[in-house]
C-alpha cells in the first residue's frame, strides 16, 4: 500500500491542525489522544486505523527460508534449534507464528467491525465502491489473513469473532481444522464482495478483491493436501484440530482448482513478460519481478519507499564485501535443484556439470542466487582496488611466491578471511540476488535506503496453485499447460511428464519459481515431506588451486561441505504453543509431540 505509513503521519497531523485552529484552545483535546467516539466518528481516524492494520504484517526475505532447506546465514539459534528439532513449548521463537502478535492484530480487526457501522456513511464512489465498503473489506480480509497466518503454523486455532472485554471469560477452546477453513474462505469471499477490483492513485496497494480470491486460493490448495488429510496423528487425542475427519478429498481438490481459476479468469493480473528472447533475457526479467516498483503479476504487495524515510536496508541481503551482512544464502540442496537449461536434472556426479556447477542453469537461477564470479555491483571505494568489477567472491586462491618458493593463499573479499565485515559471510559461499536491488549503493551501515515491493501474493503462485489442483483431480494435460506457461517465461523447454513424475517436476518447479518468498516451509509441511528437507545441509568450499605450472586455475573447484546439521520429527509438521500460554488457557490442547 502506497506511503501507507506516510498518510498515518499526514492524518495525525491533520487532526492535530484542526484542533489547533479551535477559538475554545483551553478546551482542546490533548493531541495525543483520541477516545473511541472519535475514531468511529471521523472516516479520516478509521482509516488510520486500518492502515495501522496493515503495519503489523510480518514480512522479510529471510523469515521462513532459513528454516527450511533453503538458505542459510550464520548458525544462529533459533535456525539450529527448528533444523535440529530442538523444538519444545518453552523455547518458542516469535518467528513461529506470532501467536500474541497475531492475537492482537485480530482483535483491533474485530473491533473495526464492531464499529465501522457507526462511520458517517458516504454514497461517493471511489474505483467503484463507496470507502467504508472498501475498509470494511479490507479489514475482512487482513482478519482472515491473520488467521490464515495462525492456523498453518499451528492446525486448528481459537476462533475469536468478537472483542473481548475485561468480563469476558478468556479461556477459549481450539476449533477444529474444518471450521476454520470453513471461517476462512467465507471471509474471503466477504472481503471479495466489498473491495474494488483495482486501487488507484493513493489507494494503489490496498487490499483488492483479487487479493481476496487469492488468498482463497492459497487457503483451499493448503486444506486439500496431504497434510490435513492423513492419518500421520493417529494417536493424537484431537485429530480435528489437525485436519479433516470427513468429506470428500476430491471436492477439496475441486474447490482449491475453481479458487485459483477464480483468480486466473479475472484477467487482471498476467505473468511479467511471459516471452523472454533468449536465457539471459529470461533472467534479467525474473529478477524485475522482486526489485521493480510494480509489474503486471502484483496480486498484494507491500509498499516500502526510501524517498518518505519508509525504505528498507539492503545491508542484510548484500554479501559481506560490500559491506553486508549476506543473511539469505542459497544452500547447495536449493542450488542443486536448478535444472540445467535444456531441461535435463543437474548433477554432479556428470563430471562436467561438477567442474562448472553454476555453468548453463535454469535461467531463475541466476535471478535468484548470487555465485561465486556473478557480477554484483561496484565495490565501495576502499575495495575498489581489490575488485575493480565488483563480481562474488567467496573462494580463494593458491598463488605461487616465487620468492619464498611456497603458495601463497588469497582469500576473496566476500570470505571468512575478508577485509571487509569477514564476520558477515556466509556460510553458503553464496549470497541472494532475488531481492537485491543493485542500483542502491552499497552501505556499510545500516540504511533504508531503498524501495522494495514486498509480493505478499503474485500471478506466479496462483498459476503453480491451479496446476497442483488439476495434477491431484488427474486432469494433466491442464497442469501441464499451465506449468508450461511458467517455464516459458522462465526460458525453459516444455515439460512432457505424467503421473508420479509430473507431481514431482512440479514440485521442483514450484521450489525454484517460489524460492525465498515464504512459500517452501509450509509446502514441505503440507506434502508431508519433512524428511527430505530437514538433514545436514551444505554450503560450499571454492578453491583456484595452483597449476602443475605455479600459474593460478582460473575455473575453481567447488565442492560441497556441510555447514550445519539436521533432522526431522513429525512433531514439526505443526509448532508448538508456549508454556504459558497452555498454563493460562487450559482449553488450549497442545499440538502431538510437544510436552
Amino acid at each position: 500500500m502506497k506511503r501507507i505509513s506516510i498518510l498515518y503521519s499526514v492524518l495525525i497531523i491533520i487532526s492535530l491542525l484542526i484542533s489547533s485552529c479551535n477559538e475554545e484552545i483551553l478546551e482542546t483535546k490533548p493531541l495525543t489522544e483520541f477516545s473511541d467516539k472519535d475514531v468511529w466518528t471521523d472516516p479520516a481516524l478509521a482509516e488510520t486505523y486500518v492502515n495501522n492494520l496493515y503495519n503489523q504484517m510480518m514480512w522479510k526475505w529471510d523469515w521462513t527460508c532459513m528454516r527450511v532447506d533453503e538458505v542459510r546465514a550464520r548458525a544462529g539459534e533459533d535456525d539450529f534449534n527448528l533444523n535440529n528439532m530442538l523444538i519444545t513449548p518453552d523455547n518458542v521463537s516469535y518467528w513461529w507464528g506470532n501467536w500474541d502478535g497475531t492475537y492482537r492484530s485480530i482483535r483491533a480487526c474485530n473491533i473495526f467491525l464492531e464499529n465501522i457501522d457507526n462511520l458517517p456513511v458516504s454514497s461517493a464512489l471511489i474505483d467503484g465502491k463507496t470507502v467504508n465498503d472498501r475498509m470494511k473489506g479490507e479489514v475482512t480480509f487482513l482478519r482472515a489473513w491473520y488467521y490464515h497466518h495462525l492456523v498453518k503454523f499451528f492446525g486448528g486455532v481459537p476462533l475469536v469473532k468478537n472483542s473481548y472485554s475485561l468480563d469476558d471469560d478468556f479461556l477459549i477452546a481450539r476449533d477444529s481444522y474444518e471450521d476454520c477453513i470453513k471461517f476462512i474462505t467465507e471471509e474471503c469471499d466477504a472481503a471479495a464482495s466489498l473491495l474494488p477490483i483495482v486501487n488507484t492513485a493513493s489507494n494503489n496497494g490496498r487490499v483488492t478483491k483479487g487479493a481476496a480470491l487469492a488468498l482463497k486460493s492459497r487457503v483451499l490448495l493448503y486444506a486439500a493436501s496431504d497434510l490435513h488429510n492423513t492419518t500421520k496423528f493417529s494417536g493424537f487425542s484431537n485429530p480435528e484440530l489437525l485436519g479433516y475427519q470427513s468429506g470428500d478429498r476430491d471436492s477439496r481438490w475441486r474447490a482449491a482448482k475453481d479458487a485459483a481459476k477464480a483468480v486466473i479468469d479475472m484477467n487482471v493480473y498476467s505473468l511479467y513478460k511471459p516471452e523472454p528472447s533468449s536465457p539471459e533475457e529470461a533472467s534479467e526479467n525474473y529478477h524485475e519481478i522482486f526489485v521493480s516498483p510494480q509489474t503486471s503479476e502484483d496480486i498484494f504487495v507491500r509498499f516500502f519507499s526510501a524517498s518518505a524515510n519508509k525504505g528498507v536496508g539492503m545491508f542484510e541481503v548484500y554479501p559481506n564485501g560490500w559491506y553486508g551482512n549476506g543473511r539469505a544464502g542459497a544452500i547447495n540442496e536449493l542450488v542443486d535443484t536448478y535444472e540445467m537449461i535444456d531441461g535435463t536434472k543437474f548433477s554432479r556426479d556428470n563430471p562436467e556439470q561438477k567442474a562448472e556447477p553454476y555453468k548453463n542453469r535454469d535461467p531463475r537461477f541466476y535471478g535468484t542466487v548470487i555465485h561465486e564470479g556473478a557480477l554484483v555491483r561496484p565495490r565501495t571505494s576502499d575495495l575498489v582496488s581489490l575488485d575493480p568489477i565488483g563480481v562474488m567472491q567467496a573462494g580463494r586462491w593458491e598463488v605461487w611466491n616465487s620468492e619464498t618458493s611456497s603458495v601463497d593463499i588469497i582469500y576473496g573479499l566476500d570470505t571468512r578471511n575478508s577485509v571487509a565485515n569477514s564476520w558477515n559471510s556466509s556460510l553458503t559461499a553464496t549470497g541472494c540476488k532475488k531481492f537485491l536491488n543493485t542500483d542502491v549503493e552499497a552501505s556499510p551501515v545500516w540504511q533504508n535506503n531503498a524501495d522494495l515491493t514486498w509480493r505478499y501474493i503474485r500471478f506466479g503462485e496462483i498459476i503453480l496453485n491451479y496446476v497442483e489442483a488439476c495434477i491431484e483431480l488427474g486432469e494433466e494435460e491442464e497442469a501441464r499447460t499451465y506449468l508450461n506457461m511458467i517455464r516459458k517465461r522462465a526460458g525453459m523447454p516444455d515439460v512432457t511428464d505424467s503421473g508420479d513424475e509430473l507431481r514431482a517436476r512440479y514440485r521442483n518447479e514450484r521450489r525454484v519459481e517460489l524460492a525465498l518468498e515464504d512459500h517452501r516451509f509450509f509446502d514441505v509441511r503440507r506434502w508431508l515431506i519433512g524428511p527430505e528437507a530437514y538433514h545436514a545441509v551444505h554450503g560450499v568450499d571454492i578453491v583456484y588451486e595452483l597449476n602443475s605450472d605455479n600459474t593460478t586455475a582460473t575455473i575453481p573447484t567447488i565442492t560441497p561441505v556441510e555447514i550445519m546439521s539436521g533432522s526431522w520429527d513429525d512433531k514439526a509438521y505443526f509448532m508448538p504453543f508456549t508454556r504459558d500460554e497452555t498454563n493460562k488457557n487450559e482449553l488450549l490442547v497442545q499440538n502431538p509431540g510437544y510436552n
